[in-house]
């Protein structure tokens, strides 16, 4: 499946860093968002949009596939939900039968600032 990316509020060189909890439940959420288009959506194709901005990240998750995606009880779309909560963050669905699929994920977070960045070297 193809999948393009587009980010925004990441800086120019794209090296702003969130805290490692919240990149954490990002990437859970985002690929288990991914597997549930491989497993169930008949897609070709998936886009996924990250923006930070405003005291919060947004990952959009978007696939042109059959829809019907639902958040009843034990399926994926619960565990993400759960997993946002942690963080104050929540998780929206969008999913018409004939499609297509919109899973929006949004939680309050800050970038690290350049100083307190791991990778930064800095003392």
């Amino acid at each position: 499946m193809d999948v393009s990316v587009r980010t925004a509020g990441f800086g120019d060189d794209e090296t702003v860093r969130l805290p490692a909890p919240v990149e954490a439940c990002a990437y859970f959420v985002i690929t288990e968002a991914l597997a549930n288009v491989v497993k169930h959506s008949g897609a070709a194709r998936g886009d996924i949009a990250l923006e930070l901005g405003a005291g919060r990240l947004r990952a959009i998750v978007r696939d042109e596939g059959c829809g019907g995606a639902s958040p009843a009880a034990g399926n994926g779309l619960v565990g993400m939900r759960r997993r946002l909560a942690a963080f104050d963050g929540t998780l929206s669905v969008s999913s018409p039968a004939g499609g297509p699929t919109v899973v929006t994920m949004e939680m309050p977070c800050e970038p690290l600032s350049p100083k307190t960045t791991p990778s930064s070297g800095q003392d």
